[in-house]
């Protein structure tokens, strides 16, 4: 017979015990593979597939046991073929969904310094990429060898969600619906497209995911040092190259910037504004001209860049914040107290909107 389900916290669990447990759970897959499967000849295609388990594994090690140090943080990765599975289950699940957001978007970085995209973007050929999805839900669990076995409806949806994020267009990681709950919009750092019901091949019930729209986060705190170098040695070439691939555009903006004692170098500054040339309504390059035009105390055009950004992006905290201090700055008073209760709203604390 098999044992009873405990009731009790997962770190707690023996071996061979098993009962419900919530978990996040993130697939991450090479974009493409099968394609180059079929042009490359085995030993290559073999390299290429190696060359992604290698990141996975040095990426999630750095992540989980430098960067996310929490306790009884119960996780595990599991890589076969061209894709690689991540659980993750805690007594916080809003920040296991953030993390894996997080991991998802620092593997697609160090992916894109990777001994194949170098080779590539040097020969002027575009980088090769990565697709994510992310579920939350309940699964059953059984402690095994320290870790744990898991099955469930959760993990297949997980998968759906992975396999439609193929179809994104800015970062290609999706978050489903349960997912999404569990952090809601008031993460400051990231923003997200609006809802949409994807189609999945074996789900009865419609499924709705949200894309990663925009990143705020610093990779330089995310990455492993060796993964980070050739993201930042890689990241302008592929914007270069991959003109519509602008998510590296946020992620490299918010490492430089980080790099020059939070400000936007000139170099920055005319990548944003070709940025802009290509997408209007682009969050990462509107938020930082309107910082590089406060910064050189141009604080009226500034303001027009952070009224576009809010406008565009009307859920996003920090534009809202930086427009009520560019209105306080031009002694717009009762702008500013406006702006200031809309980033409140949003999850900005008293303190800092004042």
């Amino acid at each position: 017979m098999s044992p009873e389900p405990v009731c009790k916290p997962p770190a707690e669990w023996k071996e061979g015990e098993s009962g419900p447990l919530q978990a996040a759970v993130l697939f991450m897959d090479l974009i493409s593979s099968s394609d180059f499967a079929s042009v490359m000849g085995l030993r290559e295609y073999a390299e290429y597939v190696q060359a992604f388990h290698d990141l996975c594994l040095r990426q999630t090690r750095f992540f989980f046991e430098t960067f996310a140090k929490t306790e009884h943080l119960d996780y595990s990765v599991q890589i076969v073929g061209d894709e690689m599975v991540v659980f993750l289950h805690t007594d916080n699940p809003p920040n296991d969904v953030y993390l894996l957001i997080c991991l998802a978007v620092a593997l697609k970085c160090g992916w894109l310094g990777s001994p194949m995209n170098t080779d590539r973007l040097n020969s002027a050929l575009s980088s090769t990429g990565l697709a994510a999805g992310i579920n939350f839900g309940q699964v059953w669990a059984r402690r095994t060898g320290g870790r744990f076995a898991l099955c469930g409806f959760a993990l297949n949806v997980g998968k759906r969600v992975e396999s439609a994020s193929r179809e994104g267009e800015r970062y290609q990681v999706f978050v489903s619906d349960p997912a999404f709950k569990q952090i809601n919009r008031r993460i400051r750092n990231l923003l997200f497209e609006p809802r949409r019901i994807v189609p999945m091949k074996g789900v009865v019930v419609p499924i709705g995911v949200h894309e990663v729209a925009e990143c705020f986060m610093n990779m330089g705190k995310r990455l492993e040092p060796e993964l980070l170098q050739g993201f930042a040695r890689m990241a302008r070439q592929a914007l270069d190259r991959n003109t519509f691939d602008l998510w590296v555009h946020a992620c490299w903006q918010v490492y430089q910037a980080a790099q020059a004692n939070d400000r936007i170098t000139d170099e920055a500054l005319r990548l944003c504004e070709h940025v802009l040339n290509i997408d209007p309504k682009n969050p990462a390059a509107l938020y930082h001209v309107g910082q590089a035009m406060a910064e050189r105390d141009q604080k009226e055009i500034a303001l027009l860049y952070y009224e576009d950004l809010t406008r565009h992006w009307p859920m996003f905290a920090d534009a809202w914040l930086e427009l009520s201090r560019v209105h306080k700055a031009l002694g717009h008073a009762d702008q500013a107290k406006t702006s200031a209760l809309q980033a409140r709203r949003r999850g900005v604390s008293e303190q800092e909107a004042a």
